[in-house]
């Protein structure tokens, strides 16, 4: 697993550039082996490029290997059969993810987002549909934030649903730090995932990325509040790049009305209560 480690940690290499490596190679140790001259046949950029040269070295690699077993999270890479069909070929996903919890076999999932600052008729939606969702068997997906991400993984451990929490840091760490027992009952329950190895702080761009794989891992994306400058924002805009079908709540509250009026003027279908959705999701079950 050390070679999966060195491929997904490479600076400049990100996740377009780690599978076309792989389609070309076969296997991260391949691409570790491989020569200036093999490489250069491959359209990467020259940061990237250095950078596979350069990093001919499986000390850091190993080093989190070590981590990994001391804290018991999981690897996943991307010829595993629990990596989700769905999300392989997805631009945005990355050739490597660590977990704590358990994955189901590749179960259709839904996400369930929005405002950490939600109204309460939006905290009430979201657990309906994660109650709902979790009585079909269907997987609901979040960030493990404030707000509606909190409402949906708590009603999905409530109805012995199956939640996943992707995460913008280690999965050794619970952020935000309130959130440790939602974030043990979510791992004793269902799975927290992400792309950074153990010991990784959270940043602004990695909300971003994690954003991408909530829907990544999706084939349904529910937007039950947004800021027109929000997470929930950024989760709409990778679910319609990902093909995945996208609804957006419709709110009276004032603080998210631009929000949800620019993603309905996107052609993003209205959610507004089970019913609005029902024969599309009983068609996961």
């Amino acid at each position: 697993m050390e070679y999966w480690i060195w491929l997904s940690s490479l600076p400049y290499v990100g996740p377009v550039t780690q599978k076309k490596l792989l389609a070309t190679f076969g296997s991260p140790e391949r691409v570790y082996d491989a020569s200036p001259s093999e490489l250069k046949e491959i359209r990467i950029s020259q940061r990237a490029f250095e950078s596979i040269l350069t990093a001919r070295s499986l000390e850091k690699p190993k080093r989190i290997l070590e981590l990994v077993q001391q804290k018991e999270i999981w690897l996943l890479p991307r010829d595993d059969p629990l990596y989700p069909s769905c999300a392989k070929n997805v631009a945005e996903s990355p050739v490597l993810l660590y977990y704590k919890g358990r994955i189901r076999l590749n179960l259709p999932s839904v996400a369930i987002v929005g405002s950490r600052s939600c109204s309460n008729y939006a905290r009430r939606a979201a657990k309906e549909l994660s109650t709902r969702l979790s009585s079909l068997n269907i997987p609901v997906v979040s960030g493990l934030a404030k707000g509606i991400d909190e409402a949906a993984h708590t009603a999905c451990l409530a109805n012995c649903g199956h939640p996943i929490a992707f995460v913008a840091n280690g999965v050794d760490d619970c952020y935000p730090k309130e959130h440790r027992s939602l974030y043990e009952a979510v791992i004793n329950e269902g799975a927290v995932i992400s792309q950074y190895p153990p010991g990784t702080a959270p940043t602004p761009k990695q909300f971003i990325q994690r954003n991408a794989l909530i829907s990544a891992w999706s084939s349904h994306v529910v937007i039950m509040e947004a800021n027109v400058k929000s997470g929930a924002m950024a989760t709409a805009h990778f679910a319609r790049k990902q093909a995945r079908e996208v609804f957006v709540l419709i709110s009276n509250d004032a603080r998210f009305r631009q929000g949800t009026n620019c993603l309905r003027k996107q052609g993003i279908r209205p959610y507004h209560s089970f019913q609005s959705i029902e024969k599309e999701f009983n068609k996961l079950s």
